[in-house]
This record gives structure tokens, sequence and C-alpha cells, in this order.
């Protein structure tokens, strides 16, 4: 027989036993509420952001094939409008020439860096063939965008020179001075990028640019400079230049159109005046061109170089899906720069009318019309050769 102390021991201990796998049992039942609430809240999360990313691919659709058709169509026509007899006296016209090689590089490439398309190819990631060649795509990619910037800053520093010291824009702008800058663009920009190949590589069947280490933070930072930061610095130097410089041009022109108006039945100098104001004029066109597309860069590329350096500082891929909102701005950021990529010809297009009729000549709209006007074709007019004498500033 126990004795009461015993027993009573014996009861303690088994409800403390008791209470014991009780408490123990409520704990398991909370963790398994919580991982279940958070693995439904993950579970809701990832739909969220499956069906958003359904959304922007059903955009994407219709936007990149439009403006990779319209850019790639738009660039080409540059390309031979630019080579033309019509632009021959152009010193500027080389770096046209390249920016629209530059820019149709990129927009030929980015559709490779969409998720979207990567799913058309049953989930392939063509750059990923092999590691030689996912390294070959971004040495190529990343030249190509930075190359780009470069050469729009050689386009405001052409301008800026015409416009603010007009009587040393034949000395300063010379195809000997124009060429070893185009080829120093593209040879720096090919080697850098040829060094920073080492952070591309092959992860899970896809090509990963960004792969970590100490020295590819460096070359991130060294990277958004060149394509981004030191370029916009200097648009946003020579631009307010260049437009105030214009507005005075604009004023004097004013002046001498008033002038020309009450001289030219006078005397023969009002008429001389009158074609000093017609090239201003071409100028003027010139230089709203230029700056057009100096605006449209700062204010298109701007977004996506936010985006790689936010990714970089939280220590994310750029290219991958981190969250609902990164995501969201990185689409749109994408979306904007392959504008930047397609949009220079219609610039070309609204501000100069010497490209605008060697268009048309392409596409006989100009032969047509003068067909039907009853005048040959193949006979010009000296009225044709004044406009094209006029527009050289364009």
């Amino acid at each position: 027989m126990l004795n009461v102390g015993t027993q009573n021991n014996m009861e303690t201990s088994l409800f403390n036993d008791s209470f014991l796998v009780s408490n123990i049992s409520h704990m398991d039942n909370l963790i398994d509420d919580v991982d279940n609430s958070s693995h439904s809240g993950n579970n809701e999360m990832k739909e969220k952001l499956q069906a958003l990313q359904s959304i922007f691919f059903f955009i994407q659709y219709f936007i990149l094939p439009f403006f990779l058709v319209t850019g790639f169509f738009g660039n080409m026509l540059t390309i031979a409008t630019m080579a033309s007899r019509r632009f021959q006296h152009l010193t500027s016209r080389y770096i046209l020439i390249f920016l629209a090689i530059s820019d149709t590089v990129l927009l030929l490439l980015q559709p490779f860096n969409k998720l979207w398309v990567i799913k058309l190819f049953g989930g392939i990631d063509l750059r990923a063939l092999s590691t030689s060649a996912c390294k070959v795509f971004f040495v190529i990619f990343r030249s190509a965008k930075m190359t780009s910037s470069w050469l729009v800053v050689m386009l405001c520093f052409e301008r800026f020179v015409a416009v603010v010291f007009p009587l040393k824009a034949k000395t300063i702008l010379r195809k000997r001075f124009i060429f070893p800058a185009i080829a120093a663009d593209y040879i720096f920009m090919f080697i850098y990028n040829g060094i920073w190949s080492f952070s591309s590589g092959i992860v899970d069947g896809k090509c990963k640019p960004d792969l970590p280490s100490t020295a590819h933070s460096i070359f991130v930072i060294l990277g958004c400079s060149f394509y981004s930061f030191i370029p916009t610095c200097l648009l946003l130097i020579f631009t307010p230049m260049i437009i105030t410089r214009l507005i005075k041009q604009r004023n004097i022109r004013l002046q001498l159109s008033r002038a020309a108006s009450g001289l030219k039945k006078k005397n023969p100098w009002g008429a001389l005046a009158n074609n000093h104001s017609k090239n201003d004029d071409e100028m003027l066109r010139a230089s709203v061109m230029v700056l057009g597309v100096m605006i449209a860069y700062i204010v298109l590329i701007i977004p996506i170089t936010t985006v790689h350096v936010y990714s970089f500082l939280i220590g994310v891929s750029a290219f991958d899906v981190n969250s609902y909102g990164f995501f969201v701005y990185r689409e749109i950021a994408q979306m904007l720069e392959q504008i930047n990529y397609a949009v220079n010809f219609f610039f070309y297009i609204l501000c100069s009318r010497t490209f605008r009729e060697r268009v048309k000549e392409f596409f006989w709209f100009d032969k047509c019309t003068r067909g039907s006007d009853g005048v040959s074709s193949s006979s010009g007019s000296p009225g044709t050769k004044n406009t094209v004498s006029n527009t050289q500033s364009t």
C-alpha cells in the first residue's frame, strides 16, 4: 500500500505531466497555425505577383514588338539617309549613324531578357546555351548601352559648339576628330565590358549577368556611371547653355526679320538678311532635334539606372522577380528604355526638312508627287538645290 504522501506526489506528477503535454500540444497547434498562416500569405502574394506578371506580359506582347519593328526600321532609314550624299557635308552624321547602330543592337537583344520571351521558348533561356554565349551576350548588350549614351553626349557637344561657338565650329568639328572619338567610345566600352564578363554565368539554366562578388560590386558602380550618371551630368551642363544661346539667337533673328522686311524693297541687303534668317531657322531646327534626343535620353534612361542601383544596394538580381513593387517599377523602366532606343527617328522627321525629303525619296513619294505635278523626276530644280544648301545645319 502506498502512503498518502506518495499518492499525492504521484497525482501531482501526473497532473504536471498532463499539463505539460497539453501545453506542448497547444504550442504545436499554434506553430501549425502560424506556419499555415505564413504559407497562406506567401501563396496569396505569389498569386498576386503571377497575376501582375500576366498583365505586364500581355501588355508587352504588343508594346515590345511594336517598338522593336518601329525602332528597327526607323534606325535603318536613319542610317540610309545619313549615308546619302545629301548629308555628306555634316560631320554629325557619323555620330547619328553609329547611334542608330547601337540602338538597333539593343532593340534586337533586349527581348531575350524578358521572362515572357523565355516562356515562349518553353522556358529555355537562349542566352544560356553555353557559358561563353552568356558572357558574349552581356558584353555586347552592355557595350551597346554605354556606347549609345556617349554618342548622345558627342551629339550634344557637337550642337554646343555649333550654337555657342559658331565661328570655331568648322575648326573643332572635323572628321579627323569625330572618327577617333567614336572609335575610342567603342573600344573602351568593349574592353571594359569584356573584363566585366567574369560576373556573367549560368545558374539553374538561366544566364545571370550579376553573379555576386566584391569585384562585381565595383564594376556595377562604374558601369552605372559610364552608362548614365556621367553622361546625364554632362547633358545637364551643356543643355541649358544651348537653350540659353538659342533664346538669344531667336531674339536677334526676330530683329533681323523685322529689319529685313523693311529693307527688302529698298536695297539688296534685305534679301541677304532674309537668307541669313532662313539659315538661322535651320540651325534652330537642328538644335531642337538634338535637344529632343538629349531630353528623351535623360527622361527615359534614368529609371532603368535606378533599377540597377537599387537591386545592387539590396543585394538582389535586377532580372529576377523579387517583390511586387520592384517588378512593376522594373517593367515600366524597361519599357521606357526601349522607347528611348526607338524614338530618335521621329525627332529627325519632325525637325529636319531635308531628312523628311530624303525619306520620301526612299519610298518614291517625292517622285510620285513631282510626276503628278508634271515635273520630271530626273531633273532637279534650282529651288531644290537652294533648299539643300540652306539646310546644311540639319
